[in-house]
């Protein structure tokens, strides 16, 4: 059985990095090569449990040796959750779910490999409950939902017959790009890797032209450093470089981040070194797929140059004002003065330059092949500094249009209504999400509907949204081992609105887990509380918001909210 053609290869050989030209020079790229005379650590398979044919997405364990930081594949198709012990000889990963027959390959560190002697054959289950869209947009992308709907790898709409990645899809939702033209009423019927299925064709659903807006598909998580391994490789000189190693600066989202600093940079003249993603990236279901990560320089400045591999041409862009927004942008990184900063390029205006590598623009609709941030000085300050968090391809770009509160002061204007609920700085069990410093608020025994308080905050104030073209109301919730519900108060024209942050059960669990919340201000339930205006206008001013902690449907037992980071974002926050 064979993957169909668009499941791309992920390219593993020794790679040379060539002569990358930059702005005003041109500079040597090293990486592990046969040709340099030191023996790299070969990787060995001694026994492994895995049988054949073999039921996919289980797990399995490698025994042998030189497994340091290695990945494994099923022929090219990598596997997932793999943890090396710390002698580096014994391996724990999980079969992808889509791989043709083929033979067990180890990579380590070294980027040495080596092939087991057996090929494995999958057994795939049956694709089944698969349910339908009620709608689809023409040119927007649409779900199918089911039990193993990731095995799906063709869908025929309307007689067009569209090729599916399901190696990147969730077991029970697959995405799909609806073709631009479509007549108002289709069909939908699908093809899966086992034949014995028989997913039934769809009843008719209706086609709707795209509106203003688009809903974007999840990010693709290049480097966001919580694993607590530095991915970073060193060029022809290397500088100082680790996680959490900034002076004098908090975190940018997560518990990690990556430093990179020179007391002694030199402009375009040495390359420091890259961050190398070989991972393919199937941009199939994107609409406006951007490259987009956060920056702190500190006091000073730093930089790295683009490269992107397609299709197995590649070449590289540098970043600039005309392609971030950012006038500060000019062959280097602005000067954020020990603040967190978004950067955010998109992939279709993306102007590359000619490295020698014959590609000449992004095809937005095709596979990434390979994304490396390639370390220099650039036009940067003395000394080179840059920390860097989050490394996204984002559906869109990510753009901050107003910061209302980080809580990295102990202080915030609490309106208590005497709802009984502690609140405090950092008074839950977990570390905070952005920054070092977050809210908590909690009630134990919690009546239902009880607005225990509100959080008002002075950067809402008269907050002027009209030079925001897409408002989104984003931040982050935890509720700990508990439950937790908001709602939030604007006022606006004489009139008092509210809006709730879930309309069908008036509460939330995180687990323990931190959950950004991102809602569309114009699309949410806003209710009348109290005043003539009919609905809210976001093109205009409003006088604030405020966030209030109330129980909802929480009766009787232990309510807790913890929030940070809350902003105004021009579309959505990934």
């Amino acid at each position: 059985m064979n993957i169909k053609n668009n499941i791309q290869k992920v390219s593993l050989g020794i790679a040379f990095f060539g002569m990358v030209c930059g702005m005003n020079s041109c500079t040597s790229q090293k990486e592990y090569s046969q040709s340099n005379d030191i023996v790299y650590p070969q990787p060995k398979i001694a026994e492994t449990n895995l049988q054949n044919p073999t039921v996919i997405g289980e797990p399995f364990v490698i025994l042998g040796e030189n497994f340091k930081n290695a990945k494994v594949y099923l022929g090219d198709m990598p596997c997932s959750e793999i943890t090396v012990s710390a002698t580096e000889d014994t391996i724990k990963a999980t079969l992808p779910r889509i791989f043709d027959q083929a033979q067990l390959r180890v990579v380590n560190a070294y980027r040495q490999e080596v092939l087991s002697d057996n090929e494995y054959e999958p057994v795939y289950p049956l694709t089944e409950n698969v349910e339908y869209p009620t709608f689809i947009t023409r040119g927007q992308v649409f779900a199918i939902k089911g039990t193993n709907v990731d095995l799906i790898y063709e869908v025929e709409i309307a007689g067009q017959k569209i090729e599916v990645d399901g190696s990147k899809a969730n077991p029970s939702q697959i995405n799909v790009l609806a073709p631009s033209q479509l007549p108002d009423e289709v069909t939908i019927k699908v093809s899966t890797y086992n034949a014995d299925s028989n997913v039934p064709e769809s009843g008719s659903i209706s086609v709707e032209d795209a509106g203003e807006f688009f809903d974007p598909v999840e990010p693709v998580v290049l480097f966001d450093f919580e694993d607590g391994v530095n991915p970073y490789e060193p060029g022809d000189v290397t500088p100082e470089n680790g996680l959490d190693a900034g002076n004098g600066i908090s975190k940018g989202r997560g518990d990690h981040y990556l430093t990179v600093r020179k007391a002694d940079g030199d402009g375009w003249t040495s390359w420091m070194g890259q961050l190398y993603y070989d991972t393919p990236i199937d941009l199939v279901t994107f609409t406006d797929p951007h490259l987009s990560f956060q920056i702190n320089s500190e006091s000073s400045q730093g930089y790295f140059q683009l490269q992107i591999g397609q299709n197995g041409n590649d070449n590289g862009a540098d970043f600039k004002a005309s392609n971030t927004g950012n006038d500060g942008d000019n062959y280097v990184f602005r000067a954020t003065n020990n603040e967190w900063q978004w950067v955010t390029v998109s992939l279709k205006d993306l102007e590359l330059s000619d490295w020698g590598g014959g590609l000449d623009k992004v095809d937005i609709k095709g596979t990434l092949d390979f994304v490396k941030l390639s370390y220099k000085q650039g036009n940067g300050a003395n000394p080179y500094i840059l920390n860097l968090d989050n490394v996204m391809i984002t559906d869109g770009p990510v753009v901050v249009a107003k910061e209302l509160e980080g809580f990295e002061t102990a202080t915030y204007i609490w309106d208590d209504n005497g709802g009984g609920a502690t609140h405090s700085i950092d008074g839950g069990s977990m570390n905070a999400i952005t920054g070092d410093h977050y809210l908590n608020v909690h009630l134990n025994g919690a009546t239902g509907w009880n607005w225990t308080g509100a959080l008002k905050m002075d950067n809402s104030n008269n907050l002027d949204l009209s030079g925001v073209t897409d408002p989104h109301l984003s931040f982050w919730v935890n509720t700990g081992d508990a439950k937790g519900n908001l709602q939030f108060e604007i006022f606006q024209n004489d009139t008092k609105f509210g809006g709730n942050i879930d309309t069908e059960n008036y509460f939330v669990e995180t687990n323990g887990e931190w959950k950004l919340y991102t809602f569309r201000m114009s699309t949410l339930a806003w209710s009348n509380w109290g005043g003539d205006a009919d609905k809210p206008d976001f093109t205009g001013t409003l006088d604030y918001i405020a966030i209030g902690f109330s129980t909802g449907n929480i009766d009787g037992e232990r309510y807790e909210v913890n929030v940070d980071g809350i902003m105004i974002t021009d579309g959505p926050m990934f």
